[in-house]
């Protein structure tokens, strides 16, 4: 039964990637409350397990005497010898608790806690693994859905994805292997303790770096994000290298880089826009794809900007459902206001002239 049972741990050790010690451990512990039924619970119990020969024992340690005055450490000479028959007084004999007792009894109280052991010691190593990882972009397999959840397999342990991190276009199915990005790390849990999402603007962030190399190695850097998931998010960059066009770096040849990244997002547009620390110039750019002629701050304390586009860019400008001009506002930090009253365009003037 011992041989059999170091074995198997051994076995499961390795499969599932936990230091036997854990199970030793587990064992002992399943070992010693069987063992406090057999013995006095109160007895000085031992346990050792000899990993090379695959023997485990069970006993207390009594000392041979012919008048009893502690009897959790001593045993009369007369009932020493039906465990030893060459006992004498002043020996110290070893009570072990019979072998078939320690494996019908012991095995299933062995079991609940090797189970438990396990689960913490698994958790543990998750959670010692991702935890860094926290904001990392990844790829895994979609193993189940269940209840909503995307469950996806990690390398070691799984992922949730929750319906609440995914984008309104998000749709898979299992078998998929999808890119996420880490979210958070629980240290425990009934379920996956790995939270994943596509929903954080930094999920975009992650996704720009991953296909674009200037902005993995700093050459080009994001100076904010604002994003509707599912429908578009905007981008402001800058270089570091005047050299390198921030814009065109992320956009790519012929737009493929911002298209590989709008195709992960399941078709959400992208608008890359050049950062300028001039608020006028950042607003304008902010807008695409409206044609701004002109932007005024009113309110330099409180952000506020009243912005004048041409009257056919006047829809693109604000967008459908009022997403451009949310977001735009959202990327500058300024509140903007489209302006309603009536402007002269420079050939509008020229002709009154």
């Amino acid at each position: 039964m011992a041989e059999e049972l170091l074995k198997s741990i051994m076995q499961i050790s390795r499969e599932r990637g936990v230091n036997p010690d854990i199970f030793f451990s587990a064992i002992k512990e399943a070992l010693l409350i069987v063992s406090k039924r057999f013995f006095d619970p109160d007895a000085d119990i031992q346990i050792e397990i000899d990993e090379e020969k695959g023997s485990i024992q069970v006993y207390v340690s009594k000392m041979v005497v012919k008048e009893i005055t502690d009897p959790l450490a001593e045993i009369y000479w007369k009932d020493a010898l039906k465990y030893d028959s060459k006992a004498r007084e002043g020996d110290v004999i070893k009570i072990h608790m019979p072998g078939e007792t320690l494996g019908r009894v012991a095995a299933q109280t062995a079991k609940q806690i090797i189970l438990q052991k396990i689960l913490k010691a698994e958790q543990e190593n998750i959670y010692d693994k991702y935890a860094p990882l926290a904001g990392t972009l990844m790829s895994g397999e979609i193993r189940r859905i269940e209840n909503d959840n995307i469950i996806l397999g990690l390398e070691m342990g799984e992922a949730i994805l929750p319906p609440k991190e995914l984008s309104p276009k998000d749709v898979f199915k299992r078998g998929e292997i999808i890119n996420f990005l880490i979210k958070r790390v629980f240290i425990e849990g009934k379920g996956p303790l790995v939270l994943a999402t596509r929903y954080m603007n930094d999920f975009v962030v992650e996704l720009i770096k991953k296909e674009v190399p200037e902005v993995a190695e700093n050459i080009v850097k994001i100076h904010a994000i604002a994003r509707e998931p599912g429908i578009k998010s905007k981008v402001a960059v800058y270089s570091t290298d005047k050299a390198i066009d921030p814009v065109g770096a992320i956009v790519g040849m012929n737009g493929n880089r911002v298209l590989a990244i709008s195709k992960e997002l399941r078709g959400e547009r992208i608008d890359v826009i050049a950062w300028s620390n001039v608020p006028e110039r950042f607003i304008a750019s902010a807008l695409t794809p409206a044609d701004v002629v002109k932007v005024h701050l009113i309110d330099l304390v409180n952000h506020v900007a009243e912005v004048t586009v041409r009257d056919e860019t006047l829809s693109a400008a604000i967008g459908k459902k009022g997403v451009n001009i949310k977001l735009a506002s959202k990327l500058t930090q300024w509140d903007i206001q489209i302006s309603n009253r009536k402007f002269e365009y420079p050939e509008e003037q020229q002709k009154k002239q």
